[in-house]
């Protein structure tokens, strides 16, 4: 059975539970370069009151304030205060559990622990706090996270995809560089232009594209980067849209559907950001509906819970899916900020847009008076939310939220954030 409903009721509809988020990217990215950020903070105005969310940091009451002006974010933190990226939240949690389980004992609910991504500590984690695990098995979570098995499971559900194969990485044996050379050819006869992407792709750092003219440098540089398997797939120009269709398996394994967005990509596939409201035509809609479906039906009936982010591409050679983000999505926050800006205002969002921004290194109070008179205010529509504002101080790095009645104030908004001197990471 599926439905659409509040994506946090997707994870506890009950009262007594405890819902605990760990929203660090840490879990899923080992090899980890200045890309991958922690971004903890961005459950912040996801939370509801009563949850708790959990920092590998600190917590910058600056923008916490602003929050609470709003009527938003939650009344528990828990501040781990790491120094470094060596550890991720959940190895602090099983290092020193105590003090989260001082929260929950004084809370007295059942915990539910619900990190960005399903791995190993997460699990343990889950135990070390008595905790529920909203997520899977770590096997689970790599099945179907891994871009190679993915394609060979719509291919087993009868979902057409991109042709391609997997390749290998031997960069001991004398005929490994000759033998992707090859294989990268064979594709280029049809088709401008190859792309080459990690079956395990960390935010980019595995995404390649080649016409043919670089490839010994392209295979020593993949080698190099530690990668061991790709897909090696001809690279499709879409030609409307490439909609990303997000769904929730709860604990119970009730199959939820929580909407399509259409992904801006740099250069047609470095993924940036969404934009909810304009839904694809009807005839799309319906073939990326009907093949999530079977995807997702496929990983509840395999035991798999959590968000599920299906990518896909609208392509004039066909309608396919690309990529399974079982995991959180970074969209999947902002549907939640949504959500909770619109049962405060009582007044729905037709539209917005998620982008990942920069602007000159400052305070959040000092963004605060950049972003006026754009900035949201706890009742204002049309308007500019910040999120992710770790790394402002430093690099100038965060997102950003645009709420609007339409696209076209969308696009106004945007152009007023340039004049204020901030633009696209």
């Amino acid at each position: 059975m599926t439905d659409q409903r509040p994506f946090r009721t997707c994870i506890s509809e009950d009262k007594k539970e405890l819902v605990i988020y760990g929203a660090d990217s840490f879990s899923q990215f080992p090899r980890r370069n200045a890309s991958v950020r922690s971004k903890c903070d961005r459950a912040l105005a996801a939370a509801s009151f009563d949850d708790l969310v959990l920092l590998r940091t600190t917590l910058d009451r600056d923008y916490y304030d602003w929050l609470r002006l709003c009527d938003l974010g939650p009344n528990h933190i828990v501040e781990y205060n790491a120094t470094s990226a060596e550890q991720s939240l959940s190895e602090l949690i099983i290092e020193d559990p105590d003090p989260v389980l001082k929260v929950i004992n004084k809370l007295t609910r059942k915990p539910v622990y619900t990190p960005w991504f399903s791995g190993d500590l997460e699990v343990k984690a889950a135990d070390v706090l008595g905790a529920d695990l909203f997520g899977s098995s770590h096997a689970l979570s790599l099945k179907y996270n891994d871009k190679a098995e993915f394609k060979a499971i719509c291919r087993e559900l009868t979902i057409p995809v991109i042709e391609g194969g997997t390749f290998t990485f031997h960069p001991d044996e004398n005929t490994n560089r000759s033998e992707m050379k090859s294989m990268v050819r064979r594709y280029l006869r049809d088709h401008e232009t190859v792309i080459i992407r990690g079956t395990l792709g960390e935010f980019g750092m595995s995404l390649y594209k080649t016409t043919g003219t670089n490839l010994d440098s392209l295979y020593r540089e993949i080698a190099d980067s530690g990668e061991k398997q790709v897909l090696i797939e001809p690279f499709l120009n879409f030609i409307t849209s490439t909609p990303n269709d997000q769904w929730v398996i709860g604990r119970d394994k009730a199959i939820h559907h929580l909407g399509m967005l259409d992904q801006i990509c740099e250069q047609g596939m470095v993924h940036i950001g969404n934009v909810k409201g304009q839904q694809p035509n009807q005839d799309v809609y319906d073939v990326i509906y009907e093949s999530s479906h079977r995807i997702v039906s496929h990983m509840a009936e395999n035991g798999y819970c959590g968000v599920v982010g299906l990518d896909y591409i609208v392509s004039g050679e066909g309608i396919f899916p690309v990529e399974n983000n079982a995991r959180f999505n970074g969209s999947s926050y902002v549907n939640m900020v949504v959500h909770n800006i619109e049962q405060l205002t009582a007044t729905p969002v037709p539209f917005w847009k998620f982008i990942k921004t920069k602007t000159t290194p400052c305070s959040f109070p000092e963004l605060v008076d950049r972003l006026a008179p754009h900035i949201y205010n706890g009742n204002k529509l049309n308007s500019v939310f910040p999120l992710n504002c770790k790394e402002l101080p430093g690099t100038g790095g965060f997102a950003i939220v645009i709420m609007a009645e339409n696209l076209k104030q969308i696009g106004q908004l945007e152009n007023s954030l340039k004049s204020l001197g901030v633009t696209r990471e």
